[in-house]
This record gives C-alpha cells, structure tokens and sequence, in this order.
C-alpha cells in the first residue's frame, strides 16, 4: 500500500483521488502525508475516516445528505460546526413552519362552516398549500445509538509483565532483554514506525508469537481478546449477521443482539445479511462487536478503523474510552489515539519507552527530550544518545564545535515536532479570522440599518435585525476572546 502510494505520489498529477490513504501507514507515514497534501500544488479529493487527518489537509468538505452533495469551506471540524449551524437554523425555520400551518389549521377547522369567514378560510388553506410546499426537508441524521458494554472480570493490578524477551525472525533481531508491564486500567497505545516491531510486540502478548527468550505472563484472571485484519476471515460467511452473534452471545435476548448491533450500525434487515455479502467495513463492524459482547479484560488491537467509516470509528471510540478493562492499541488514527490512550509506547530501535500520560503528553516529551539530547550533544561533543525515542546516532561527533549531521537532524525533528504541536492552534486561529471578517463586517450593517427610521416602521424586519445583531454580538465576542488566547499561544510557543 505505501509502496502504490508512493508511486502515484511521484507522477505529480494534476488531479489526486485517494481513498481511505492512511489505511495501513504508520502515525508518523501519516504526519508526513498530511504536509505533503496541504502543500500539494495540484488538485486532491480524498475519502477518509481520519478526521485528524482532514482536519490538517482538507480545505473543503463535500457532504453526501439526502441523495445531495452540500460543499462546506474549511476543515473536518469547521464543517461539523458549520454542519451543525445550519441544521440548527433548518430546524427553527421547519418550526415555525409548522406553527404557521397549526395555527392557520386551528383557523381553518373553527371557522370552515362560517359563511362570513369563507374568504379567510380559504386564504389560510391556500396558505397552508404554499408552507407545505416549501415546508423544509431537514438532511438524514447520522445514525447513533448508545449502548452499555459489559464490564470485563476484574483482574489483579498487574495484566500482563514481559520480562527479558527476545524476538528474531531470521537475521532482524526485533527486540533484546525487552521489560515490559502493563496494568489494570492502562489504555496503551503503541506508537513508531512501520516495521519498528509494534504488531510483533502486540501478537507477543497475545501469545500468538512465543519469545525466543525470555518470558510473557499474563496476570490474575486475566484473558484477552486479540483483534487484527485477519480475525475478518474467521467470520463464517454462511452464518448471517444475527447466526454470528448467536455463536458468542450465550444467554442473550434477540432484542438485546439487535441493540449491540445497532451500536455497530447493523439496522432493521442489516442483520440478516450473510457475512458473504458483506463490505469490508461491515465485517471489521462485525467483529468487533462480537468481541465486545462479553468483552476479555485485556483487548489487544491491531489497527480496529481500518476499514470502517466515521460513525463506526465514533461507537468503538465511545466503547473503549469506558472500558473498565485494559486496552493495548495500535492506531493510525490519532484522533482515536487522542481520545483513549492514558500510557504511550514508543516502539523504535529494538526499544519500547514508556509514556505515562496521554498522546500530546508523549509529543511534548519527544519534542522535548530531542531538544536535551541535542543541547547535550552539542555542549560534549557527543552526538545525542539514542534511549530517549530520537532515532540512532553515531556515539561521537567530528568535533566539538562543529554539529554533526545527525546533531542537525535532531534539532530538525524537534522543531518538525514542535511545528506539528503548533499546526493546529495556527489551522483554528486562520479559521477564527476567516470567520470574524465578515461577522464584524455584518455588524457595522446592522448599525447602519438601525440607524435609520425605515427599520422601525417594519416590525417584522426590526425583530429580524434584533435577533440578528444578538447573535452576532455573542458570536464576535466568543472569536474575539478565542483569537486573543489564539495568538497567545502562538507568542509563547504552545
């Protein structure tokens, strides 16, 4: 998939279509990706399911509601503000419609046999006729449903201990003396680039691959559950969706599987599908909601959003950011990674180092400890060390002044790392200005319009421009305190 990737990337083409591009890149294939398309002269269209993604690289969005394609301007996240806008203003306009035509009903039905009111009667049904229409149609919405997971068994503190292992496959040794302990409650989420060693350190714990030294334990009562692409092929595509919740849903009502798979998206006839026929995204929904109908205490994913679209992705994000048990993940979604992870792996050169916070926890201390090891490099001489997550360097520089080039590929990644961390406050504060332009602009109209005696002879336009310079004045005060603590930002380097 790279390698294709790569391929169409270097004809340059006037015209890229991608669809779902990040599917089987590493988070950091996926960094490079998104600065490669933002500054990309030739036209992009896209489909994914990324939305940090998007939201570094889109600069519109084309929305398919209703059998319509509505384009907004912007990124991923102004699109589902703007999205939300606009359906809040359709549902107040639909409203009042609808007030309209009972009122004028209520009329109709209290004076229709009135022979003095006939000609007001028939005013309000022709009335009614035109309201319905142009009675507006208020676009599909996105199909969500909550639902309670079960609570895994409980566990004793300590899940799972990798103690001295080792890993080879032929002459790549993979890791040597690897320590490693993961506890109750820990959402780890497994970071590094491609071939780094991230699926082996997840099938090592699954126990799917032994150790050629060295030991894997799993704690007190613990069990896990191992998902990766190829648990697709264990579906029987002659059961239907419902047959295949039957095989794990012991005990369960057919009420209770259709509320699991609703979560899951499988609605009405959906269930009675044969896996046969169904997509790829429909069998990866599959299973992991039959992993999730009596959930293990340890769930181990390799890559769980392959495959499915944004509102599969947000009811397993919802599902694991409850879950009571303990989550190993690797993701190439960093908003899913965002969302769930509390502890950080950082799988690169035969090591896996520890972060105990969250995923910007783990950029901060990147962009930071590269910093350190490139100021102590070059104030001894030495090139930075390599058991801080910044890629290997030689142990001594050509001298002491001078930098090397590994020193300045370090000081090169922080500051790439740091852009990265400063990318989105300077994408939002581009968005905040975009948007106080023409409201600032809006306003200086309103006041003029207020200004003048015309407005307060029409009633119906005075309430008009009341509401509107409300709303207006609320909303330029919100960006203007958003661009104030924006530009901050900016001025301190966060």
């Amino acid at each position: 998939m790279r390698i294709a990737l790569s391929k169409l990337l270097l004809r340059h083409p006037d015209l890229l279509l991608l669809d779902e591009p990040t599917n089987h890149l590493d988070l950091e294939s996926v960094q490079w990706l998104e600065s490669f398309l933002s500054s990309y002269d030739g036209a992009v269209l896209l489909v994914s399911h990324d939305r940090s993604f998007m939201d570094a690289c889109v600069s519109h969005v084309a929305s398919l509601e209703n059998k319509r394609l509505y384009t907004y301007a912007g990124t991923y996240s102004s699109y589902l503000k703007q999205r939300e806008d606009n359906l809040e203003q359709l549902r107040a306009k639909r409203a009042a419609q609808e007030r309209d035509i009972a009122h004028m009903e209520t009329f109709i039905e209290r004076f229709r046999y009135k022979p003095t009111k006939a000609k007001q009667v028939q005013e309000r049904v022709r009335r009614v006729e035109k309201i319905r229409s142009e009675l507006v149609v208020l676009p599909q919405s996105h199909q969500t449903m909550n639902f309670s997971f079960p609570k895994p068994p409980r566990t004793g503190d300590k899940v799972v201990e990798l103690s001295g292992v080792s890993k080879s496959f032929g002459s790549n040794h993979v890791y040597r003396n690897l320590d490693l302990t993961f506890y109750r409650g820990d959402h780890v989420a497994l970071v590094g680039p491609n071939g780094a060693g991230k699926s082996t350190l997840l099938k090592l714990i699954a126990q799917v691959l032994a150790p050629d030294r060295g030991r894997v334990e799993l704690g007190k009562d613990v069990s896990s559950a191992y998902y990766a692409q190829h648990q697709l092929e264990a579906l029987n595509p002659a059961n239907t969706v419902m047959g295949e919740m039957d095989s794990v849903a012991a005990g369960w009502t057919s009420s209770e599987e259709r509320r699991l798979l609703g979560a899951f998206l499988f609605h009405g006839d959906d269930v009675l599908k044969r896996v046969s026929v169904l997509s790829g995204g429909e069998r990866a929904r599959l299973a992991l909601a039959k992993m999730l109908v009596a959930p293990d205490p340890l769930l181990l994913l390799d890559e769980p959003t392959n495959h499915l679209d944004i509102d599969s992705v947000d009811v397993l994000e919802r599902a694991l950011k409850d879950f009571a048990g303990t989550i190993v993940l690797i993701s190439h979604d960093e908003h899913l990674v965002r969302a769930i992870s509390n502890k950080v792996v950082d799988v690169r050169d035969h090591k896996a180092t520890v972060y105990v916070g969250d995923y910007d926890y783990y950029l901060f201390k990147r962009v930071d400890l590269a910093a350190r090891a490139s100021e102590q490099a070059a104030n001894s001489g030495r090139a930075p060390r390599t058991d801080v997550g910044v890629p290997s360097a030689p142990q001594r520089s050509q001298g002491r002044n001078v930098k090397t080039r590994e020193q300045r590929r370090a000081e090169a990644e922080a500051r790439n790392a740091q852009n990265k961390a400063l990318r989105s406050t300077k994408r939002r504060l581009q968005e905040v200005e975009a948007a106080l332009g023409p409201a600032q602009k809006r306003y200086q109209e309103l006041m003029d319009l207020m200004a003048t005696e015309e407005l307060y002879n029409d009633s119906k336009a005075f309430d008009q421009a009341m509401r509107e310079y409300a709303s207006l004045s609320k909303k330029i005060e919100l960006l203007e305190e958003e661009w104030i603590e924006l530009t901050e930002k900016l001025e301190e380097g966060v």
